[in-house]
């Protein structure tokens, strides 16, 4: 039993299974859905469809080369009656013939070239398709990372406002049945509690969706710990280097160049369609049927030369010519708009650092006046100069203030990550 439970940890972690008990820093999960999520195994398979594709192509510049076998049953009897001087057969009832034949292509035009360019093309696409997809499932490994983490904050926040509530409840009841609250100090507190259960109760359901989300994401069998944290540090950036980086590096911008790559290839390919094709061939073999010895197996050879020159298509190449040229002009067309989403996109990520930033010292100043104005209204409380309603605003105000923190640490973090993937940078490699 002990070695089975061995074997079963050690296969999941060849496969880069989460174990049970695992902590996961954001980069091993990142890692772990580059791993296990079906949307990148299904991009690595297209992209070995087309490695295979160009090895297909390949094959043309080889000659081909083949070993045929043919019997034949020939009936009636083909036998000649020549009187008295017998008879004559023309050729055996059995046939058989067993050959190699040789053929090859030794001028195309261009044709096979041409051909092999746009399946290079094709792959070098489909590794770009890999990734786009690896960028995309990186960051929204990242989103629900730094997301768990956010919910299961404001979670905590809000069970202590419940439970500072529930303090003064506690508190409030003694106090009425003393005389010295009325029962309207304690259905306010009442109502406050009810309101932090209610939210609380749809952070926790918000909190359960998305760890299982998460779990989805990097193949988790178990509930693993997260380990991180929102950093605070303020970013620097340069617009124009970033735009720059981003123009060059982005998978979508790369795969618009290389769909212009793409159009122009298969554009070769239609003006190289109808070009003359000049291959030799030859074959080599034994087969009966010969004149002196009909049922004999002799060998028996032959060497060819041909020329195809097509001279009518019924339009087939000119129709090539006009898609491929139309779908060359799409491409350069989806290549300037690309590049315009993209160049948009950095400058809106970099206005959502800048103001996530400002937002995130500001909420942070935000809780320490609450913290402090908390502090006041217990000593205030205590000297009897406010009551336990003001007191429990002032508690209600610093909950919010916390959540309003957390909010603001969840939304900068995102936006530096948001702005990493708008630049182009492979955050996958950055988080080994």
């Amino acid at each position: 039993m002990k070695r089975n439970i061995l074997s079963l940890i050690a296969m999941l972690g060849a496969v880069g299974i989460c174990a049970a008990g695992e902590t996961l820093t954001v980069g091993k999960a990142v890692e772990l859905a580059l791993k296990n999520y079906p949307t990148i195994k299904q991009s690595s398979s297209d992209r070995d469809a087309a490695a295979a594709r160009l090895s297909q192509k390949f094959a043309a510049c080889w000659p081909s080369l083949d070993l045929e076998g043919v019997y034949a049953r020939v009936e009636p009897d083909p036998t000649l009656a020549f009187g008295p001087l017998g008879n004559l057969q023309l050729y055996p009832e059995d046939n058989w013939d067993l050959h190699a034949g040789l053929r090859y292509t030794l001028l195309d035009l261009g044709r096979t070239g041409s051909q092999i360019d746009l399946s290079a093309e094709m792959l070098s696409q489909a590794q770009n398709a890999v990734e786009l997809s690896k960028s995309v499932l990186s960051y929204q490994t990242i989103q629900l990372f730094y997301s768990v983490l956010f919910l299961s904050q404001q979670s905590e926040v809000q069970q202590k406002e419940i439970d500072s509530l529930t303090e003064y409840m506690a508190q409030t009841r003694k106090k009425v049945s003393f005389g010295s609250a009325t029962d309207f100090d304690a259905l306010t507190i009442q109502v406050k509690l009810e309101e932090a259960k209610n939210a609380k109760a749809d952070l926790d359901n918000a909190f359960k969706k998305t760890y299982l989300q998460f779990k989805k994401n990097v193949g988790a069998v178990s509930d693993p710990k997260l380990d991180g944290k929102f950093f605070q540090e303020k970013l620097e950036v340069d617009e124009k280097a970033l735009i720059a980086k981003a123009l060059a590096s982005r998978p979508e911008c790369v795969m618009t160049k290389q769909g212009e790559q793409i159009a122009r290839a298969q554009l070769s390919v239609a003006n190289n369609s109808d070009n003359p094709v000049l291959f030799v061939g030859g074959t080599f073999g034994y087969k009966n049927g010969f004149l002196m010895d009909i049922y004999a197996l002799q060998n028996n050879w032959v060497i060819n030369a041909g020329v195809k020159i097509p001279l009518f298509d019924g339009g087939r190449t000119a129709g090539l010519e006009s898609e491929a040229r139309a779908s060359l002009a799409s491409a350069e067309f989806k290549s300037r708009d690309v590049e315009e989403s993209v160049k948009t996109e950095v400058r809106q990520a970099i206005s959502d650092l800048n103001t996530g930033y400002e937002k995130l010292r500001a909420a942070g100043l935000h809780v320490k006046l609450a913290e402090e104005a908390m502090s006041q209204a217990n000593v205030r409380f205590d000297n009897g100069v406010i009551t336990n309603l003001d007191l429990i605003n002032s508690e209600t105000s610093l909950a919010r203030a916390r959540l309003f923190f957390s909010q603001a640490q969840y939304a900068y973090v995102m936006s530096v990550y948001s702005l990493k993937r708008a630049a182009g940078v492979k955050i996958w490699e950055e988080l080994k």
